[in-house]
């Protein structure tokens, strides 16, 4: 425990050890000498006779109360520590201390506060000790998933004590081995100030170099401040904020920062580094992605374990891994709702993760950032082990980044080939971010859809940020993926899109992968069957409706190709959207062309499809009579289609026609249950209820 003798004096006097606290700790050394080698009541009464004869001195009490909890008197250790604040609440190793029991406790939160507190009041002279602290600092921050402010505080250790073993552990956590997305573990500076007005700027930065970064969080503060709209001080704030673990007063900073920075890359670089913050933990509510888990405590192991055996038999736990030494398995509950197979079986569609399993000691527990899918393999695991596992506890918290794919992958199963394993995965993160991601409204992008963000000029920045975490923090399989085909379609891959008219053979990107610009550029005449109905389908897969429309209307003004004789599903999408219009006119207009395409090119296969438009479209007109009409005769035509007598009972119902809703639906509710269709019963059961208020 021997001190450097013209290091600051631990008490926080501001005086050097020699000439402060040095007599003192000759008593507290052999005290702590003798615990050392077992004589633990002499050690204590020892320090019982320091704290008698020095009442007032903080690192007395200090030292006391360590000496008590390396005993195990918990109690007695804190009302000692509570007598070297009343001392001095500034005492940096009390904080220090207190913080070293929270985190003994598990209170990563709490003992991280005292380490914080305890770096702004040690003297910066104190270097040995402050590097202790900041690696504490470090360890807490990476614990609550914020690299940022670990990265800082790893620095900051190493600056004050340079070692390998800090050097080590910077490359490990944070070098290019590092399991981090590049935009987490990439070090960061301060930007430079303008040159109008530097002045204050400069001041600024000067008072951020004192090392303490609470310093440097204040400078900036007050200088945005005074000039709100100093984008590089914004910038700084937030980093400054960062560094500290405040990530939501970081993620403000750095928002004030993209609507004030005109340069699109710097910009959506400040955005991807404000995704990273969403991150860490009490981010939770700004986050996209966040992590929601359960545990069990396991009642019956041999049963439990049986179950999952039967599990992966059945290939709805896949990825087992057995870590024997630890005590620990691992796997993958797959997502019922998705493509399973049973043993013996053919390949078939692949599965979508529904949660991660973890088995340690006697604990289980299921975590992921899907909490329907988590939710179904609870569910199914409760089932199936009965009381082998207690109830569950759920919890929600941040997610990895890891977690940022999860949705987007998928488990081929039953697939021994490599090449189709790896192109079902690479075709469903296509799919994922090309067709549902894109239309999701994003807490990141103030609760707007990707799709709808590129046209607004600080969305777009944010949006670009965004798109580069994403791809930061793809791994393995998804690596496949070429996010610029998702800038593309987004419209934010750079460069200007075409203005005139081009034939798809000029055009260096599929057209699947193409934006709504780059879509309207095409030369309709010059596609082949095959590229106007690939742009009709991209289109509507973007939104872009009155794009769709007109590539369906060349469509359907095209004698049908071989092997497209089926126009329904064209002539339906314009249906639809005529009435979305209320164009109910030009919606009739529609059915009446298509059945008779139908008629002459795909030998009238669809009818029943045109007559149930027809139906439908006669009611969005009112011609009640003309509707039912049209209705009976599809049923009397198709009398065990459900679905006929469900659509014509919601169309008298919307028409106040009551009567012939009922008939409609109590026919529809017998027919339900001939066919023993409890879904379908329990739907006619609530038509027939609508249809009976009406009637009265």
């Amino acid at each position: 425990m021997a001190l450097d003798l013209y290091s600051p004096c631990p008490c926080g006097s501001g005086k050097k050890f020699k000439w402060c606290c040095q007599p003192i700790h000759v008593e507290i050394d052999k005290a702590f000498r003798q615990d050392a080698e077992g004589q633990h009541e002499a050690a204590l009464r020892a320090m019982d006779e320091v704290t008698s004869l020095h009442p007032t001195n903080p690192e007395a009490w200090g030292r006391k109360a360590q000496l008590l909890y390396q005993n195990g008197k918990v109690d007695e250790a804190e009302a000692a520590l509570q007598k070297a604040f009343e001392a001095n609440p500034s005492y940096p190793f009390g904080h220090l201390l207190r913080g070293l029991f929270r985190q003994e406790e598990g209170e990563i939160n709490g003992a991280l506060l005292l380490f914080r507190k305890a770096a702004e009041v040690y003297d910066p002279e104190a270097k040995d000790t402050l590097a202790q602290v900041y690696s504490l600092i470090a360890e807490a921050e990476l614990k609550l998933n914020r690299p940022l402010a670990a990265h800082a505080a790893l620095k900051i250790s190493a600056r004050l004590r340079p070692s390998e073993e800090v050097q080590q552990g910077l490359d490990a956590i944070f070098g290019k081995e590092s399991r981090l997305p590049a935009v987490a573990k990439h070090e960061y500076t301060f930007l430079s100030a303008p040159k109008t007005g530097a002045g204050d700027a400069d001041h600024a930065l000067a008072e951020a170099a004192t090392g303490k970064l609470a310093d440097a969080a204040k400078a900036f503060d007050k200088l945005t401040s005074a000039r709100p709209d100093d984008g590089a001080a914004w910038f700084n704030l937030g980093l400054a904020r960062a560094w500290l673990g405040d990530n939501a007063k970081a993620v403000e900073a750095f928002d004030r920062y993209v609507s004030l920075e005109p340069d699109e890359g710097r910009a959506a670089k400040a955005w991807a580094l404000a995704e990273v913050l969403r991150f860490g933990q009490g981010m939770e509510d700004q986050s996209d992605i966040v992590e929601h888990s359960v545990a069990f405590e396991i009642q019956d192991p041999q049963r439990l374990f049986d179950m999952l055996q039967e599990w992966q038999r059945d290939r709805r736990l896949a990825g087992v891994q057995v870590r024997e030494e630890e005590g620990m398995i691992s796997g993958v509950v797959l997502d019922q709702r998705t493509g399973l197979v049973t043993a013996g079986t053919g390949p078939s569609q692949p599965a979508k993760i529904g949660a991660y399993l973890l088995i340690l000691g006697n604990l289980l527990m299921l975590r992921g950032s899907n909490s329907e899918a988590l939710d179904r393999a609870r569910r199914s695991l409760q089932e199936s082990a009965g009381p082998s596992l207690s109830p569950g506890r759920p919890h929600r918290g941040p997610a990895s980044f890891g977690e940022v794919l999860a949705e987007a992958l998928v488990i081929p199963v039953g697939v021994t080939d490599q090449a189709e394993a790896e192109r079902q995965v690479r075709d469903n993160v296509q799919r994922y971010f090309e067709d549902t991601w894109i239309h999701r409204p994003l807490k990141s992008l103030s609760g707007t859809a990707p799709i709808d963000a590129a046209g607004q000029p600080t969305l777009r920045k944010k949006l670009l940020g965004v798109v580069q975490f994403l791809q930061d923090c793809a791994a393995g399989p998804a690596q496949a993926y070429d996010f610029d085909r998702l800038r593309r379609k987004l419209g934010i891959l750079g460069g200007e899109a075409p203005t005139s008219p081009v034939a798809a053979a000029e055009t260096s990107p599929p057209i699947d992968s193409m934006s709504a610009a780059e879509l309207s550029a095409l030369q309709l005449d010059a596609l082949t069957p095959e590229q106007l109905d690939e742009a009709w389908r991209t289109a509507q897969k973007l939104d872009a409706h009155e794009l769709a429309g007109r590539f369906a209307r060349a469509i359907i003004a095209r004698p049908p190709a071989a092997g497209q004789a089926d126009l329904y599903p064209t002539y339906n999408y314009l249906i639809q959207r005529a009435l979305l219009d209320k164009n109910n006119d030009a919606a009739l207009d529609l059915v009446n062309a298509g059945e008779k395409a139908d008629c002459e090119h795909n030998e009238g296969r669809r009818r029943n499809d045109y007559e149930l438009r027809r139906a439908q479209v006669l009611s969005k007109r009112g011609e009640a009579d003309s509707a039912r009409d049209v209705f009976e005769r599809l049923i009397e035509r198709v009398p065990g289609e459900l679905k006929y007598r469900g659509s014509a009972a919601e169309s008298m119902l919307s028409l106040k026609q009551g009567a012939s809703a009922l008939q409609f639906a109590e026919q529809g509710l017998a027919k339900a249950r001939e066919k023993n269709d409890r879904d379908s019963e329990q739907y006619f059961q609530e038509l027939v209820s609508a249809a009976r208020k009406q009637v009265g």
